[in-house]
């Protein structure tokens, strides 16, 4: 895959870049707000460690489906029906992750600095933890246990979160019946609202139908106060990256609970 992929990367990064562009125009024209300068080069700073990170530990990440795989006593074929289900299996076993990720202290350590952007924009999708790729491949060991193909697990994975940078912006309502079944930028911007009525909700992937079946689907009703319930966090890349497990070290204590932000009280308090 990284044989197909990289001669195609500065493309790709170009095609990004474009984008971000056009929605920096967008907001600038209908005087949006939806980039802040000194954010927007956090986040950007965020992503280029997050690039090299990716480097770090793509072998590790491999190496443990390959593992479980070879323990799976079922080879399913490569044809295009296992890789729908597949990718069907890998969204279902992200929502989990996703939601886990908000109500476990450990695992909310890693997700803190998603939520961190108090401005809802196409930079913020790659707000992600430098470390996040130490635990993500253990969620799809299920997955190889069954016996689904290696790389369809992983390319299904990659797509998931590539299609999750077109949710993270303001540029694009509300999408009628689409709503019903896909994740959306309206769904998706209810799950970084920081008010009440939209914590912990909308944790789907590509696909919102896992919110509507387990009760966690939310609409857009009330405009979105983004960002962290503790309010701004810091522009520095490494406070960003280490917060989370600033806190989840911290003595159990009110204060630790409540700087936990997004992290539901009645959750946090029990680990």
């Amino acid at each position: 895959m990284k044989h197909q992929i990289g001669p195609y990367r500065i493309y790709i990064l170009l095609f990004l870049l474009i984008l971000v562009t056009i929605e920096i125009i967008w907001s600038w024209k209908k005087d949006r707000g939806a980039y802040e300068v000194k954010e927007t080069f956090a986040n950007l700073a965020v992503f280029a460690g997050f690039q090299f990170s990716k480097y770090l530990f793509a072998g590790y990440q491999l190496a443990v489906l390959g593992f479980f795989a070879g323990l799976s006593p079922l080879k399913m074929p490569h044809n295009v029906w296992i890789f729908s289900l597949t990718f069907i299996t890998v969204d279902f076993i992200y929502y989990w992750f996703h939601r886990i990720s908000h109500v476990w202290k450990p695992l909310w350590a890693f997700h803190l600095i998603h939520h961190s952007a108090m401005h809802m924009n196409l930079t913020a999708a790659y707000r992600l933890n430098w470390f996040s790729a130490i635990i993500s491949p253990l969620f799809f060991i299920p997955a190889a246990l069954l016996g689904l193909p290696t790389d369809f697990i992983v390319i299904s994975y990659v797509l998931n979160l590539a299609y999750q940078f077109f949710l993270h912006t303001e540029a694009v309502g509300t999408l009628g019946i689409i709503e019903r079944v896909m994740d959306t930028p309206s769904s998706h911007r209810v799950h970084h609202g920081s008010n009440p009525i939209y914590i912990d909700k909308n944790f789907g992937g590509v696909f919102i139908i896992w919110d509507r079946l387990f009760n966690t689907y939310q609409p857009e009703t009330e405009p979105i106060k983004y960002g962290l319930t503790t309010g701004f966090l810091s522009y520095n890349p490494f406070k960003l990256v280490l917060q989370g497990f600033v806190i989840w070290f911290k003595p159990a204590s009110s204060s630790a609970v409540k700087e936990s932000s997004t992290l539901p009280l009645e959750a946090s308090s029990q680990k």
